[in-house]
């Protein structure tokens, strides 16, 4: 085999492995974007009397804060509640690690 065969074909193997690495890194790059969603609810009244606390919840727990945590779909704005009051941590017992923006009528 020739000197500048031998070097084509080395330079192309690599140029090969290089494409594989690439493809291969790139599910694990676009996956945890394409498959996490989450959406902004907001509920009245909760976690503070007279106010509105907004959540960012994850895609798959929508349905069950929805039938069951009375959260509702949009901001806190969409509900007339546009005053930003601070942050608190539900009260409840399967959310007292959630954090809420709470947010007043001004």
């Amino acid at each position: 085999m020739s000197l500048s065969l031998a070097a084509t074909l080395s330079t192309s193997a690599a140029l090969l492995l290089e494409s594989r690495r690439s493809l291969l890194a790139l599910p694990v790059l676009v996956t945890p974007l394409c498959a996490r969603s989450d959406e902004v609810l907001h509920i009245l009244d909760y976690p503070k009397q007279g106010s509105c606390g907004e959540a960012l919840i994850p895609d798959a727990g929508i349905p069950f804060v929805k039938a069951f945590g009375g959260l509702e779909s949009g901001s806190c704005a969409s509900a007339g509640y546009s005053v930003k009051e601070g942050e608190e941590n539900g009260t409840g017992e399967r959310d007292k690690d959630r954090t809420y923006t709470v947010y007043g009528k001004g």
